[in-house]
């Protein structure tokens, strides 16, 4: 019951923490994944920018 549990429970964390919006080239983007995540996986985003491009 207990293992049950658990493993909803990270199922349901797992939904939640991925993220949903696929962001195409050229496209505003942030390292973190905030606003989504690059079609290509690669976001360009100098230090002291507050958001970066999708390559």
């Amino acid at each position: 019951m207990r293992f049950i549990f658990i493993a909803a429970l990270a199922l349901v964390g797992s939904a939640f923490a991925s993220p949903q919006a696929k962001l195409p080239a050229g496209q505003p983007c942030k390292q973190d994944g905030s606003l989504g995540v690059c079609d290509s996986g690669l976001c360009v985003q100098l230090p002291g920018q507050p958001q970066g491009v999708c390559k």
